[in-house]
């Protein structure tokens, strides 16, 4: 565990207020009061709850904190709370603390080793909160009356807000079908009401009970005018760093080891920085096999600090198996499917102690790059290289490289405003086929057929937040908006989200699951160098493989496959047909006006043959489902 600076400890508080018992999940919280209105209560009713300044404050903290996990500074001027990963030391966060304070420069406090959601309270009464720029450890608020609740926890908001009840069945379609337009509900959760300050993001609460909300920093807008080498040099040293500080701090360090690029490079440089040998695990069922095993052996076996430990899965451990064990999650988490294999790595991983555990969680998402970044070549690097990149694709893809310029050129010119447009049709008058790579070289790929399993009015909704959003893109400046660009930072806040609830899920066996790829630095060494320079379709992830030269092994770097879980999948879904088809049969989403159960039966009934499924929208839906039925027993939700 992180050992440096002060910790917000978990003591009872004795100062019991009044409206819903509060989760002892843990979470930050406050409802903030305009001045000059009535008197808030001295505490917030949850199990446990402190404030995080001690004698001041509006904020309260409650649960089990891994230690290190919220730590606070202050000065005579302001006080701050960093929640998450925070890996500066105690007097770095004083200094710099005490020197914003005086000249006004807060962001400089968002550039700490590491990656955290940072809230300072300001001598006038004045709150800022800071996301990571990855999105990791987000911020939800909501407005009651006059007052503002804010919390680490979307539930913990709603509750504190009197709107526990209240989901959003439109960004519950959304995230099922149009998972990669996050722009249709930018900013919304499954919780009505109940808004996210996502990755990059500041929130600004005036005493007058004002919001101002907003991008900090730039991130994504490629402004350093760093060269390739320069940016390998600072990956590389952000990466060493990453690691080096956690293996330092942690009682028990352990990693991911799954034989690919990102986790076995971690694993490799945690490895040279830790005193004993690092216990890394790699997952493996031998009914489904999904590539991984052979990989990590070999590395592990050339690698005599490393010791490598195999998790076999059972039929217990496919997916789809033991959904109704799963633990309530703040937000629906496609993630859950696999909750039984989850379970079991994790409680593999625990066996030797609590600790950290590094996973390579983001590294796709800096490092590779999305078939859409061929438009973006053209005005940055020009049309050879387009042509280089789109007939080298296409053949690796077995398509027309022709077909595939002509369309990455027709993408370079298509305005956004256009794409929402055709997507308001698409959404309206749904395609029944999956969908083919050459369709993502578009602003998003295309909604594949689970857009059939919605019910038409919801279509009809989705279709007007479409046209909604074309009536409102031209603000946005035209780097910003280059399709390459925007689907990296949508890949990259997919990273985090997924990061954040692999978290929640570890905390009950006392491990902390970090990602290195995911910390500020890193995201921002990587960002700082334009898309189309950070990638190759020649070279696996050259920007890695530059910063890593040297430090992990080249068979490690020139890897060129990943593991295929879809084995497990297909298993899994055989195996669970009747239960699934008997909690679709009932869904709450059916309920909700989002689904025609029937018609996601029949892509089940698919699956099940062995015929093409899309897996990914389906484990959304379950997702969902799972998430309504363990906040309503069953019931109806509102």
């Amino acid at each position: 565990m992180l050992k440096s600076g002060p910790s917000v400890p978990a003591v009872e508080s004795r100062e019991p207020g009044p409206g819903p018992r509060l989760p002892r999940d843990p979470a930050i919280a406050a409802v903030l009061s305009p001045t000059g209105s009535r008197p808030l209560p001295t505490s917030i009713p949850a199990p446990g709850a402190v404030r995080v300044w001690p004698g001041e404050g509006p904020l309260w903290s409650w649960g089990p904190w891994h230690p290190g996990e919220v730590r606070t500074a202050t000065c005579a001027q302001a006080r701050l709370v960093a929640v998450g990963q925070c890996l500066a030391d105690a007097a770095t966060m004083r200094r710099d603390l005490e020197r914003s304070a005086a000249d006004g420069h807060w962001e400089r406090l968002t550039r700490w080793p590491g990656a955290y959601l940072l809230i300072v309270r300001h001598d006038q009464g004045r709150l800022t909160a800071y996301t990571d720029p990855a999105g990791q450890f987000p911020l939800y608020y909501a407005q009651r009356g006059n007052r503002t609740v804010l919390s680490t926890r979307a539930t913990t908001t709603a509750l504190l807000a009197g709107t526990a009840d209240a989901v959003d069945p439109t960004t519950l379609a959304a995230h099922i079908v149009c998972p990669t337009v996050p722009e249709l509900v930018e900013g919304r959760t499954a919780l009505a009401g109940v808004r996210e300050l996502g990755g990059g993001q500041t929130l600004c609460i005036d005493p007058s009970g004002g919001l101002r909300s907003g991008p900090y920093g730039g991130l994504g807008l490629s402004r350093s005018g760093a060269g390739f080498a320069e940016t390998a040099d600072r990956l590389r040293s952000a990466l060493t760093a990453s690691v080096s500080v956690r293996a330092a701090d942690a009682t028990r360090l352990t990693a991911d080891f799954s034989g690919g690029l990102d986790s076995t490079s971690l694993a490799v440089l945690a490895a040279h920085a830790s005193a004993h040998p690092l216990d890394a695990f790699v997952y493996h069922h031998p009914e489904a096999p999904a590539g991984d095993l052979e990989h990590a052996s070999a590395y592990a076996a050339a690698n005599p600090g490393i010791r490598l430990h195999v998790t076999r899965g059972s039929p217990t451990s496919l997916p789809y198996s033991e959904m109704d064990d799963q633990d309530p999650t703040d937000q629906p988490d496609p993630a859950a499917v696999i909750g039984a294999r989850l379970r079991l790595r994790l409680a593999h991983i625990a066996e030797g102690g609590a600790g950290i555990h590094l996973t390579g969680e983001g590294g796709d998402a800096l490092l590779a790059a999305p078939p859409s970044y061929l438009a973006d070549l053209p005005a940055s690097v020009g049309m050879r290289r387009l042509v280089r990149d789109g007939r080298a694709l296409a053949r690796m893809r077995k398509t027309s490289p022709v077909q595939t310029v002509l369309r990455a050129l027709r993408l370079a010119r298509t305005p956004k405003r256009q794409a929402f447009d055709m997507l308001a049709l698409q959404l309206e008058r749904p395609a029944r086929h999956d969908t083919h790579w050459l369709e993502a070289v578009a602003w998003w790929p295309p909604p594949g057929p689970e857009t059939t399993w919605l019910t038409t009015g919801m279509r009809r909704s989705l279709a007007e937040l479409a046209s909604d959003c074309a009536r409102s893109t031209d603000s946005e400046t035209a780097l910003a908006t280059m399709p390459g660009a925007r689907a990296v930072l949508h890949e990259l806040r997919n990273s985090a989200t997924a990061q954040r609830q692999l978290v929640d899920r570890a905390r009950p066996v006392g491990t902390w699951p970090h990602a290195p790829f995911l910390d500020g630095e890193v995201v921002r060494a990587c960002l700082g160098l334009p898309l189309p320079l950070r990638t190759d379709p020649f070279t696996v992830k050259p920007l890695l493989a530059a910063a890593l030269a040297g430090l992990v092994p080249d068979a490690v770097l020139r890897r060129t496959t990943k593991g295929d879980y879809s084995a497990e999948n297909y298993r899994g879904a055989r195996l669970s047909a009747k239960d699934i088809r008997a909690r679709l049969a009932s869904s709450p989403l059916a309920d909700l006006g989002v689904i025609e159960p029937s018609r996601v039966i029949a892509s089940l009934d698919r699956a099940v043959a062995g015929l093409p499924a899309p897996f990914p929208a389906l484990n959304r839906l379950l997702g969902e489902d799972m998430w309504l039925m363990s906040r309503t027993g069953g019931k109806e939700p509102t």
